[in-house]
């Protein structure tokens, strides 16, 4: 969550202020987003390997490979694979968020807002550690939207278990957060970025 936050918020500033904030900002905002890949690839990682799991749940752990070397490999592009994720993602925030505050609010107050709902729906809504009475709706909430926004900005593959985002919900979280920023840039008013901003967007 920090590392997410930080992220943002030094983008925001980029973006916002770049005569204040020199080229080493960029190099914060990496060290932001590889940690944010690498402890998302770690969270996937030990709950891939962890032997109780595996043997309760074959059909859904299991994807991390046996052998050593590759296991580092798989790893490594995990990592990678969360660092872009984060990186798409909080693009997409600093841009709302030098446009319009509000909108940024909207934006993610609406997808949470929608989460929500269609755990309401499935009767998905209550933490799958029970806490009983109006405390564990307020637990159950909370959770809830902490690990909706750490999937969104991590894209960490563990948040897809039924008990958590779920599949559905995962995968809709992982293709909006590479649409996100593209519609951010719609409302991002400095045209003497957006063709920069643009070029990197389709690169990653």
């Amino acid at each position: 969550m920090e590392s997410i936050l930080g992220c943002v918020l030094q983008m925001y500033v980029y973006l916002a202020y770049p005569n204040e904030a020199d080229s080493f900002a960029l190099v914060s905002i990496l060290i932001s987003s590889i940690t944010t890949g690498y402890t998302s690839a770690m969270i996937a990682f030990d709950n891939d390997v962890d032997t109780e799991g595996r043997k309760g749940q074959p059909r859904f752990y299991g994807y991390i490979p046996d052998d050593n070397g590759l296991r580092g490999r798989c790893f490594t592009l995990m990592t990678l694979i969360g660092m872009l994720h984060n990186l798409s993602r909080s693009v997409g925030c600093a841009l709302l968020a030098v446009t319009d505050k509000n909108l940024l609010f909207a934006f993610v107050g609406g997808e949470i807002l929608l989460y929500l709902l269609y755990k309401l729906a499935r009767g998905d809504i209550l933490f799958w550690a029970r806490v009983e009475g109006v405390a564990g709706v307020i637990v159950s909430i909370f959770y809830r939207v902490i690990v909706k926004v750490i999937a969104d900005f991590s894209g960490c593959i563990h948040w897809r278990h039924p008990l958590e985002l779920g599949g559905l919900a995962f995968t809709m979280s992982m293709l909006w957060a590479q649409i996100f920023p593209f519609v951010a840039l719609i409302f991002f008013k400095d045209n003497d970025k957006k063709e920069a901003l643009t070029i990197f967007l389709a690169s990653r």
